[in-house]
């Protein structure tokens, strides 16, 4: 069921909430506070159907204190219903709620002319509207007259609605749903509710609460109180959830795993008059509000800039996200998120690339990414920072000229680097001409490059290396030669370390030795008996294991053994005793008495 998600706007007591009740009978003001006040306080949730067709209505507050819960509605609107009473016109809470709706991109506004039984020059009124609407530049597809108490006016509007199409749902899109109500029920449990504006949710998948870091499977999903199997944008959607509902607070971001990290910061384009640099704001997104510091990077004009915004908590921002600007409680502007991760780029360099993402110049970006970061840059969250997926990103990533693009890990090269690798290698051979080397082993030593990109570097040497048997070496060097070399001095450094040997992969990156090939020779030393295996990272040469065990049986003589005498006694540390003392229990002659070890004989 994909549904028609239209809002209600305007003045507080221009009639938005009598409007709603007129088309489905459904009283959004059930609070006693509201029915006590006469306004609505909270978001109200209806629906009006006919045949297939279904429109959910979403009943905001007009008061001016509550234009933080207007904009957690506003977000979800398809269309909106703008209520203006035709005997006041526009007032503070109209305009202010026209701008939020521009900059929300809700473009579809149906002026809703309301209370127009008490007016006596209708077409006069409507005239005086509509040019005090003009300087904001919102598209009025249609213009409707009503009174609640004129059913004629009503049913003419509610056929109007039923003539709209749904949005469509992009099956690309990720899904994303910010809570806007956490409540439980008796049978059932914890249950949310808000509106699905971007991907699908199926039953019983897993989903990930990323405020929360809490992994949910979702129990039952409902669309106007119907279970579904599944649910798409665009929707109201509850959810019944496997946790409890204190775990979850309105404002919370539920997602799928894997595809966004929270951040504390974040670049957009902002459209906000005379926003202060360095100024306190409250920034809301989707149902979330938090507090921000807001620094200016470039001001185009008066009311558009490119801002940098330091938020008080994390938030899980996604290219293109809108969001809304409060000052003291009042709105302020808002704008389109840019850049919604932390990137360390100096202030000209941010700019440029704000400017590509702005016009979605996508490539342009990856080029300046590449340029300024030629270590490489990520695409593995490509669908946060572009709105791309993988394949997508790294498609486009491979049209970019001298590049390399490493799709297993999804990295980015500027081809320049490569000659930081050739120089590695150049390095190392003249250090030691027996190194034995793999894109494993550069990996590993260089940190910033991937096994994708060594390889590439390695393969392209040819004039200089030689290969065999997966391994890299000297060119002109024998094969044999090199294996028996590296063999021998693997050995003749473990007899050399005695009983504090050096751990096997910090042992090979000393010897410039593959890790594969190093673990092929350990094996091989251990098979024929010259070392010995204690643990999972610890090889000892056996004639220094012989020794130590003697010394062992010497002290064992006078006095039991513990950890702490092994480390006393031999100058080891924890881990090396803790190995020489399970050693021991091998022993038919060594029994274990709690943590000490004691000769049978003496027991």
């Amino acid at each position: 069921m994909n549904s028609l998600i239209i809002g209600t706007a305007g003045h507080i007591d221009h009639g938005k909430s009598a409007l709603i009740k007129a088309m489905n009978g459904f009283d959004g003001d059930e609070l006693a506070l509201e029915k006590e006040k006469g306004i609505t306080i909270n978001l109200s949730f209806s629906n009006l159907s006919a045949g297939d067709k279904n429109i959910a209505f979403i009943d905001v507050p007009g008061h001016e204190n509550l234009v933080k819960t207007m904009i957690s509605g506003a977000y979800a609107f398809s269309a909106c219903l703008f209520v203006v009473d035709i005997n006041e016109g526009l007032k503070a809470q109209s305009v202010e709620h026209l701008q939020i709706l521009k900059l929300l991109g809700c473009e579809n506004v149906i002026l809703v002319l309301s209370k127009t039984d008490l007016c006596e020059n209708t077409s006069e009124r409507e005239r005086e509207i509509l040019a005090d609407l003009a300087p904001f530049g919102v598209r009025i597809p249609r213009i409707f007259r009503t009174s609640i108490n004129d059913k004629a006016s009503i049913d003419a509007l509610k056929a109007y609605l039923f003539t709209l199409g749904a949005k469509q749902n992009n099956e690309k899109l990720i899904f994303r749903y910010y809570i806007d109500r956490v409540f439980t029920l008796k049978g059932i449990g914890t249950v949310v509710t808000g509106t699905l504006n971007e991907g699908c949710v199926v039953l019983n998948e897993k989903v990930l609460c990323l405020d929360a870091n809490k992994e949910l499977t979702i129990k039952n999903i409902q669309i106007h109180e119907q279970n579904v199997s599944e649910a798409g944008a665009f929707n109201r959607v509850a959810l019944s959830l496997n946790c409890d509902y204190k775990e979850l607070k309105k404002g919370f971001l539920l997602s799928k795993k894997g595809f966004f990290r929270g951040f504390k910061e974040a670049d957009a384009l902002v459209f906000a008059k005379d926003l202060a640099h360095k100024s306190s704001v409250l920034f809301c997104v989707g149902a979330r509000q938090v507090g921000a510091k807001v620094s200016i990077l470039k001001a185009f004009d008066d009311e558009k800039c490119f801002a940098h915004f330091e938020f008080d908590k994390p938030l899980f921002l996604c290219f293109d996200e809108r969001f809304i600007l409060l000052a003291n409680s009042r709105f302020k502007g808002g704008g389109r998120i840019l850049n919604p991760i932390s990137e360390p780029l100096k202030k000209d360099a941010k700019i440029k690339l704000l400017n590509f993402l702005e016009q979605r110049d996508f490539l342009g970006a990856f080029n300046l990414l590449k340029s300024v970061h030629k270590f490489g840059f990520g695409l593995i969250s490509s669908y946060q920072r572009f709105k791309l997926l993988q394949n997508e990103a790294l498609s486009l990533a491979k049209s970019l000229e001298n590049a390399f693009v490493d799709e297993k890990e999804c990295n980015v090269y500027d081809t320049s680097v490569c000659e930081n690798i050739k120089e590695f290698v150049r390095f190392t051979l003249a250090k030691n001409e027996f190194a034995m080397l793999s894109a494993n082993l550069l990996a590993t030593r260089l940190g910033w490059a991937s096994v994708g990109l060594c390889e590439f570097v390695l393969s392209a040497m040819k004039k200089e290396l030689d290969f065999e048997g997966g391994i890299y070496f000297k060119k002109g060097m024998s094969f044999e030669k090199l294996e028996r070399k590296n063999h021998d001095t693997l050995y003749e450094t473990l007899k050399k370390e005695g009983i504090k040997p050096t751990a096997p992969y910090n042992l090979y990156d000393f010897l410039e030795l593959d890790r594969a090939k190093g673990d092929a020779m350990l094996k091989k030393l251990t098979k024929n008996g010259l070392v010995v295996r204690l643990a999972h990272n610890l090889f000892i040469e056996k004639n220094a294991l012989l020794s130590l065990e003697k010394s062992c049986f010497e002290l064992l003589q006078r006095a039991p053994l513990d950890i702490q005498a092994m480390k006393e006694h031999f100058k080891l540390s924890r881990k090396y005793a803790i190995a020489y003392l399970e050693w021991l229990d091998k022993n038919e002659q060594i029994a274990k008495i709690g943590e000490k070890r004691v000769l049978k004989t003496s027991v």
